[in-house]
């Protein structure tokens, strides 16, 4: 039976299921919150404030080994709902709307298939295309598990908590969130530790303290929920996850791939009458190592659901549920206006990070991010040339192809250990173990975006594109010659070449991508030349960069004005970032059309059209 079908039949089972089968069946609530990496006392942070959560803590599982699949809120909480690595479904570029196949539910459709009622409180943020009815009872910031029709229905209710998001790490936002606290209770940023990833001025220490500020009150308003169940005299009949949904709001956490960007807190609370034989006891540790995509299908077993064939989490808690993870992994793309191509796979020890596109600098411009006090730091201080060198390299091109770290020795990964031959064996290990996920996944972001939403309308889901017949053989084209472009100067010209003539455009691009990379002679600019005529705007975009290195600046402007008047809206975006990004001539010769992509044209478009405008 392929996944399809076995997928179908799952659904099946649980719809035929009927109320009569929910009692004995436990509750089950979810406080989730947003952007505060481990940052509780439970955790070890000696300086938060959150006695409500570390009494919980001795109350339920503690896992130390908790993971998201993304460092960015939307990417997260899609793997979260679907139980799926984003990549699989080719929702892992921000605020993407991935249509998805017949066959794959959003995971709380099964429980009230099963007859739970579900409510979400009230953030969703998916990358999908999806219908708020056939997911929710109820999803608002009114939807609570009290608003159940009868007292004996079981619940799946999410609670969360958007008090800590970064935003309100920003002066204003943080003013709002601790209204009413005693100015005694608020942290001093004398008294913060800053980790060697951030520089250590008096503005990131009164950031860090605001962190901790808006912690604490999201500590208290977990409290809350918490009392309400006691009251309700449900504690004992309800399974509590307390979980975040990435790592907390300043460069190189929210947004990246690193522990400090994916590494969470976990911990659940289980009533002793639902307590496998193979569970732990309150208080007690747990480091396996978790994924946030494990959730929805630890939610679904608990409740006594068939966990779907489809998804690539597996239950961590109930019967058979002693499995141990060898690896996490994580994948970054476009978020929000700026596209990148990074993987990572990470075991107990270390971490490998595989980038695609090093001809980006790891902490680009995105308009939204640029107003963290810290990022702003982090830009005054290289300006000033004052920036430590370990700090500098987030802003420097090209970026290396493969990053490997030891966690046991360099736990805030500042120490590349890629080219130390002491440490090949890991290194080959883990690049073969990307390869094998990627493949397995079939990584649809290794198909440009632009390539990506048409192929979507062929083929009705991005899903579908490649789980076809020829799926997994295209992926494996994609990632060998994406693998080149990676490796920019030391790409395998006799890979390459090649490559530029595939009939898959997706192929060309990459190959283009590659050559771009590498040192300008006469037989690759007439290549460049060549590819800017393609049939593909994509495909002519990634050739308008290489010519601009080659110094066909006039031709390369002439390519992307073309792509400015173009009807998709993906590939004017697509082109005015390529502006933006080469400082292109077009920034003074077109400063009029510029403006207007930056008043009436789309929110990302706008954004890169604005930053261009300011180009010196």
């Amino acid at each position: 039976m392929n996944r399809v079908m076995l997928s179908l039949a799952v659904l099946l089972i649980t719809t035929c299921q009927t109320l009569a089968g929910n009692e004995g069946r436990p509750n089950i609530v979810w406080i989730s919150c947003e952007d505060i990496s481990t940052h509780l006392g439970s955790y070890g942070d000696r300086n938060a404030t959150t006695p409500n959560l570390d009494r919980f803590a001795t109350e339920a599982i503690r896992y130390t080994q908790a993971f998201t699949c993304h460092g960015v809120c939307a990417p997260s909480r899609t793997g979260i709902i679907t139980g799926m690595d984003p990549v699989s479904l080719g929702a892992n570029h921000m605020r993407s709307k991935a249509r998805l196949p017949a066959h794959i539910k959003l995971f709380p459709t099964y429980l009230r298939n099963a007859g739970y009622y579900c409510t979400n409180n009230s953030k969703t943020d998916y990358n999908l295309e999806w219908d708020e009815k056939t997911v929710w009872d109820e999803s608002s910031a009114k939807a609570h598990w009290k608003n159940r029709l009868r007292p004996d229905q079981p619940f799946f209710a999410v609670f969360n908590l958007t008090m800590t998001h970064e935003s309100k790490l920003w002066p204003e936002g943080w003013k709002d969130v601790i209204k009413g606290q005693p100015v005694s209770k608020l942290h001093r940023p004398e008294n913060m530790v800053i980790p060697p990833i951030y520089p250590d001025t008096p503005e990131v220490r009164a950031a860090f303290a605001r962190l901790l500020d808006v912690i604490m009150v999201m500590d208290q308003e977990a409290g809350r929920l918490l009392r309400e169940l006691d009251d309700a005299g449900l504690s004992d009949n309800t399974v509590v996850m307390f979980w975040s949904d990435h790592g907390n709001g300043f460069p190189r956490a929210k947004r990246w791939l690193y522990d400090s960007g994916t590494h969470v807190p976990l911990m659940v609370r289980v009533p002793e009458k639902y307590r496998a034989s193979t569970n732990k006891v309150p208080g007690s540790v747990d480091d396996r190592l978790i994924c946030l995509t494990d959730l929805g299908p630890t939610v679904l077993q608990l409740a006594g659901v068939p966990v779907p064939a489809h998804m690539h989490g597996t239950p961590f808690l109930g019967k058979n549920s002693e499995r141990q993870r060898e690896y996490v992994y994580a994948a970054r793309d476009r978020i929000d206006e700026r596209f990148d191509l990074v993987r990572a796979v990470r075991d107990r020890r270390y971490r490998y990070v595989r980038t695609l596109m090093p001809w980006r600098p790891a902490l680009q411009h995105k308009s939204y991010a640029e107003r963290s006090v810290v990022r702003q730091e982090m830009r005054r201080l290289l300006s000033e040339g004052a920036l430590k060198p370990e700090l500098a390299v987030y802003f420097q091109t090209p970026r290396p192809f493969e990053e490997l770290y030891d966690l046991e020795t360099d736990p805030f990964e500042l120490m590349n250990l890629a080219e130390d031959d002491q440490y090949a064996e890991h290194l080959v290990r883990l690049r073969t173990e990307c390869d094998r996920w990627q493949i397995e996944r079939r990584d649809l972001h290794l198909i440009p975006e632009t390539i990506l939403v048409d192929e979507e309308k062929e083929s009705g889901s991005r899903w579908a594109i490649m789980n076809g017949a020829n799926g997994e053989a295209r992926c494996r084209l994609l990632l060998d010659i994406a693998k080149q472009a990676g490796r920019s100067l030391k790409a395998d010209m006799d890979v390459v070449v090649p490559a530029m003539k595939s009939p898959d455009p997706a192929v060309r691009w990459w190959a283009v991508s590659a050559l771009s990379s590498q040192q300008s002679t006469d037989q690759w600019t007439s290549l460049l030349k060549n590819a800017a005529g393609d049939d593909s705007a994509a495909v002519r975009i990634a050739a308008a960069r290489g010519l601009g290195l080659a110094g066909e600046k006039d031709l390369a402007a002439s390519v992307l004005l073309r792509e400015l008047h173009n009807s998709s809206s993906f590939t004017r975006h697509a082109a005015i970032l390529e502006v933006d990004e080469s400082k292109s001539t077009l920034i003074k010769t077109e400063r009029g059309l510029i403006q207007e992509l930056a008043d009436t044209d789309t929110e990302y478009i706008n954004r890169v059209a604005s930053h261009a405008l300011m180009q010196k």
